[in-house]
């Protein structure tokens, strides 16, 4: 019991002085000539320092903590970068040998010491080398996007983002610049991308630049890995949910691919199971897959290829009393997106850079439920984008980009219109069935001007324009975008950024079926306000405010089914501090305060928005005990989500068959709250090394003290009762990893 209270205690303190240090000391070697390469760049990833390769290629780092860490290699007048995994142990010297390539050979964008660029509003940047050890996760780099101050998500089953106020439909996913169908297998159970060839995820919670942006208030810009480490290894996981494997490999000197991929197998176990109300006749399956290529074409142009896509399936029969009458039946969904792109980054002149794109990407939606309602979507995506930057000088760069879309698409099937955020009294047993059969053919045109300057030493700045047009809603939409960066003299930044954010209403709201084809953008203005301060080396804390006024937004009309009449607003503060000391600990405190309110009509008053979460709090940390041991803990605490309370019920008679059934009578929109959530997650992994191969495994307790965290209220037909549905319990999940 005293070693677990000792261990937990190092696992929640932010800053832990290491004695136990071992050194480094290597040699860079041309990759063509085999020769010791000097004058070559090396730095240690975690700590920042960093050296040049001598005469003979020798380089050298005393009193490295113990720990796993990443080597940064850049060859001499080279914008290469080599990244090499070393483990450093107390009291050896640990002698690696690198080997570079000296031909400009570099896929995706790289930070160059030197002049810096101005920039727009900091992003939040995860390496996915650090957030898949975060408790809670099971390795799953997406899921740990809750963990960091302005990302909430609604409850344990759901993996939709609440970005400072704002709902999942308000947030844009790119993977490698293919827009991403949806991130989640059924809505949160694990991401639709394997983390394993995941290497960052920038995430711009808003004020972002012009570069981003159709119909988004928030981009999650997701990089995979690319490069290879060997000429040919692979890796494989094994959990409850799922397995995957992933292989990958070097193409020649000048290429590399990689090809992942992973299925669940709960349904090749149990076929099928009874209940009360029915049965399940498939259970669900999820599987995804991802593939990538790269090759160096010559010193000043690089082709890279991905493909990807995911699949989601279930089934079940409703035939109990209970049933209603419309729902009784096979009940079946389906739902899936490709996506896939070719991309050629050149470098044309020494100022004068493009990056081009050709992309597509299709999203599938198939529901079945009863004999009542059917929904069949097929909406592909094609994407011609052309990104120009040019370098006037150190100091001064201009962008500028232009992106062509073509969004054809199908719908057909028996459904509803869509009901409003919030709009609690949609009974979809009493709304009028559509027959839906819709061909639409969307067109985009985007594009943008930036200009990012240094005006002084400590003094920065960045303006830009957007531009959308899209034929469906006939609308040319300007969207000007800029920031202001000042260094302070006490190693700190701050930060204002302003921009102006339209979005689109979905395609259903557009249909002249059950929507309102006259609709335009809603508007979103953004005034961000941001602190950045480095502590020391190993600590840097972070503070942000943030108030977003939102116009247009489009709620339920009696008259027009839908129009822009909403309105509202978002407003927060941030505050992140965070340490790190190497690899063998890192670890941060955060606290996110929101305050988020709609008024879906004129006349009426504002109310909490349904993803208003007022208060989160968060703490985690990883501590390895050895390189190939380590704990992690990482607790959090959020207000409980928004609710509108049902007050009593009517007895009114079915138009459809004269039985008497129970209308509910409710409270005020979202006028009750439910109680605050907290969980706390504990993990524990260990490496072994067996032959050639490295053996994982890791042991997570989700919720470790079994806290019951409402998820909802069942209420009786006659509203005089209600009952708890609560969230996860304390649950042990157990994985296993083997790499060659």
């Amino acid at each position: 019991m005293k070693i677990s209270l000792c261990l937990l205690t190092f696992l929640l303190v932010p800053a832990i002085a290491f004695s136990q240090t071992g050194t480094i000391e290597g040699i860079v070697y041309n990759n063509s000539t085999q020769e010791p390469l000097a004058g070559a760049e090396v730095q240690i990833a975690q700590t920042d320092q960093r050296q040049k390769t001598d005469e003979n290629g020798k380089f050298a780092f005393s009193a490295v903590a113990e720990g796993m860490y990443i080597l940064i290699t850049t060859p001499p007048d080279s914008e290469l970068i080599q990244q090499t995994s070393v483990a450093v142990v107390a009291g050896e010297t640990l002698k690696p040998e690198i080997y570079v390539s000296t031909a400009q050979y570099r896929l995706e964008e790289v930070e160059v010491t030197g002049e810096r660029d101005p920039k727009t509003i900091s992003k939040k940047t995860l390496q996915a080398e650090e957030i898949t050890r975060l408790p809670g996760t099971g390795g799953d780099v997406l899921r740990a996007l809750p963990a960091i101050p302005g990302i909430g998500v609604a409850n344990d089953f759901s993996g939709a983002l609440y970005i400072r106020g704002g709902s999942d439909e308000d947030n844009l996913y790119y993977f490698d610049r293919v827009p991403v169908g949806y991130p989640y297998h059924f809505g949160g159970i694990v991401s639709s991308l394997s983390s394993e060839i995941i290497d960052r995820i920038d995430v711009y919670a808003g004020g972002y630049g012009a570069e981003y942006g159709v119909d988004s208030q928030a981009v999650i810009d997701i990089y995979s890995q690319d490069d290879s480490r060997t000429n040919f290894g692979g890796k494989f996981n094994l959990n409850l949910l799922y397995s995957e494997g992933l292989f990958q490999g070097k193409i020649g000197e000048k290429g590399f691919w990689y090809a992942a991929g992973r299925r669940s197998y709960i349904d090749l176990f149990v076929q099928s199971l009874s209940f009360d109300a029915g049965a399940i006749t498939a259970f669900p399956r999820f599987w995804d897959y991802q593939l990538k290529a790269g090759y160096d074409l010559s010193e000043k142009h690089q082709l890279f290829f991905n493909l990807f896509a995911s699949g989601d399936k279930f089934a079940l029969k409703l035939d109990g009393e209970d049933v209603d009458q419309d729902f009784r039946g096979n009940v079946s969904f389906e739902s899936g997106f490709e996506g896939a792109g070719l991309h050629l980054r050149s470098i044309l002149t020494d100022r004068l850079t493009s990056y081009l794109s050709l992309t597509r990407s299709d999203f599938l939606f198939d529901v079945n439920f009863g004999p009542a309602l059917a929904l069949k979507i097929d909406a592909p995506n094609y994407t011609l984008r052309q990104d120009i930057t040019y370098e006037l000088n150190p100091r001064h760069r201009l962008e500028s980009g232009l992106i062509l879309g073509l969004e054809p698409g199908q719908v057909t099937g028996t459904f509803t219109r869509i009901p409003d955020e919030g709009e609690v009294d949609y009974d979809i047993r009493f709304e009028e069935k559509v027959p839906l059969d819709e061909y639409v053919r969307g067109q985009r045109i985007e594009g943008y001007l930036q200009d990012r300057y240094t005006l002084l030493p400590f003094l920065s700045v960045v303006f830009g324009l957007r531009f959308d047009y899209f034929n469906r809603i006939d609308q040319l939409s300007t969207q000007p975008r800029g920031s202001v960066l000042v260094e302070l003299p006490n190693s700190s930044e701050l930060q204002f950024a302003y921009g102006i954010y339209n979005q689109t209403p979905i395609p259903a709201l557009l249909s002249p079926s059950i929507g309102n084809p006259a609709l335009k953008s809603s508007r979103a203005s953004h005034y961000i306000l941001e602190l950045k301060r480095s502590l020391s080396q190993d600590t840097e804390i972070k503070m942000a405010a943030y108030y977003k006024d939102l116009t247009g937004i489009v709620t339920t009309d009696e008259e027009a089914a839908y129009l822009n009449q909403g309105t509202g607003y978002a407003q927060g503060a941030e505050i992140f501090l965070r340490h790190r000391s190497g690899d063998r600990f890192f670890g941060w405190i955060s606290y996110a305060y929101a305050l988020s309110e709609r008024r879906d009509r004129p006349s009426e008053p504002y109310r909490p928005y349904s993803f208003d979460q007022t208060h989160v709090a968060t703490l985690a940390a990883s501590y390895k005990l050895t390189p190939t041991l380590e704990f992690g803990a990482k607790w959090q605490y959020r207000t409980g989500n928004p609710y509108t309370p049902c007050e009593g019920a009517t007895v009114q008679f079915d138009p459809r068959n004269g039985n008497p059934i129970f209308i509910p009578i409710y409270a005020e929109t979202n006028s009750g709250r439910l109680p605050p959530y907290h969980r706390l997650d504990l993990r524990v992994s260990k490496i072994f090394q067996v032959g050639n191969w490295k053996l994982g495994t890791f042991l997570e307790l989700l919720n470790t003290y079994n806290r019951n965290n409402l998820l909802d209220f069942n209420y009786s037909e006659d509203c005089q009762t209600r009952n708890d549905i609560n969230q996860l319990p304390f649950i042990p999940y157990l994985g296993i990893t083997a790499e060659f």
